[in-house]
């Protein structure tokens, strides 16, 4: 392991690099962050590096809020901005649950760990993305040190998604394409050790957007050699497929609570994408009021979900450009977004109900053609 030196420390795991494949983010769809149809990144980034400081470590604010279903007690929040030392672009996508008092070595002891994000980095030339690992601890200041993740028997594109309580992390990486259809492996990471993650179907060609929770339940998504994709548990080293009822194609970034409830996406028949939750053997569809695209990609233990969407067909044809984020608590909706910006999307939260998200910049001129990704904590104030 080596130490980088930045102004916040970061340990090196594994291999370093990757290769991004230049998609443009207007043109991909809605692209990696925001609902996450691929792995790979979201634009080619000519103009160099560009610090992400579209606002200060913490700051007090509202939910930029558009829709008339939005909590009259929503709360306000402080934001911490995260971005992986040197790069262009930081992507969060799993964050701890951080549930307090767990005696997780039978000793009386319990797990008080601070804030901890997995997701993936992009380098200023656009040339190699990874996976990283953040904690964040403190307020004043906000102490933040990063890990680099990279599965040293997987490819040069990976990207970590989902960290539980107990340090043990989840991700996958890109391995090429099999009739316009991308590829993924995943792996789980206990320690020091990447262990491979992939389901046994025998039909099986790919295994994405793994996730894992408290009780070490692993949830995910796999694709059949016809490229139908398909959901996936694995409870005590059992692996178990699901299918969205109606047959729905399951998307990208699924998530996990400790009592076993399952958000993630299905595309339809029509490929219209709507959210999901899965608890025990009952699917409730998500979708956000008026909205044209719902993904939901994260889920607390109180059941409160967090996703993003598209208010208008507008949004879709650009590649995102208008997406907010949603918070979904006891069946009444709020939208959620950083003014200004051109899109924005809640990846996750935690048990105290932080918010962790990412924001596409609206910095777009003729030398720097990308709208660049930012992470964001949201911290709801007391």
């Amino acid at each position: 392991m080596s130490v980088l030196e930045q102004p916040t420390s970061a340990v090196v795991l594994g291999n370093r690099g990757g290769f991004v494949k230049h998609c443009g983010m207007r043109n991909f769809g809605i692209a990696l962050g925001l609902v996450g149809t691929a792995l790979i990144a979201s634009s080619s980034f000519a103009g160099g590096f560009k610090p992400a400081a579209k606002f200060p470590s913490e700051r007090m604010a509202t939910p930029n809020a558009m829709a008339s279903v939005r909590m009259s007690d929503s709360p306000t929040y402080t934001y911490t901005l995260l971005s992986y030392p040197g790069s262009l672009d930081t992507q969060g996508v799993g964050i701890n649950p951080g549930a307090l008092d767990r005696d997780w070595d039978g000793l009386g002891r319990t797990d008080k760990s601070d804030i901890k994000v997995v997701g993936a980095w992009f380098s200023p030339d656009g040339t190699s993305q990874a996976g990283f690992l953040a904690r964040v601890a403190g307020t004043k200041p906000v102490r933040e040190t990063y890990d680099l993740l990279n599965d040293p028997d997987g490819t040069l594109v990976q990207q970590a998604y989902s960290i539980n309580d107990f340090g043990q992390i989840v991700g996958d990486y890109y391995s090429g394409e099999i009739g316009g259809a991308y590829i993924f492996h995943s792996y789980e990471l206990d320690g020091d050790k990447f262990k491979p993650l992939n389901v046994p179907f025998a039909d099986a060609v790919s295994t994405f957007s793994p996730a894992i929770n408290d009780e070490g339940e692993i949830v995910g998504g796999w694709t059949d050699s016809a490229g139908n994709s398909h959901g996936y548990t694995r409870i005590g080293g059992s692996y178990t497929s699901f299918d969205y009822p109606g047959g729905g194609q399951i998307q990208l970034y699924l998530a996990v609570n400790s009592d076993g409830d399952i958000v993630g996406s299905y595309a339809d028949a029509n490929g219209a994408v709507h959210g999901f939750l899965r608890r025990g053997e009952t699917y409730t569809s998500i979708d956000f009021p008026g909205a044209v695209y719902t993904a939901s990609t994260g889920i607390n233990d109180a059941g409160e979900i967090v996703g993003s969407y598209c208010p208008t067909s507008q949004c879709l044809a650009t590649g995102g450009e208008g997406m907010q984020g949603f918070i979904l608590k006891n069946g009444i909706y709020t939208a959620f977004a950083i003014p200004g910006e051109y899109a924005t999307a809640l990846a996750s939260i935690d048990n105290k109900g932080v918010l962790m998200g990412n924001y596409y910049d609206a910095d777009v001129n003729q030398a720097d053609t990308a709208n660049h990704v930012h992470t964001f904590l949201a911290t709801p104030m007391p």
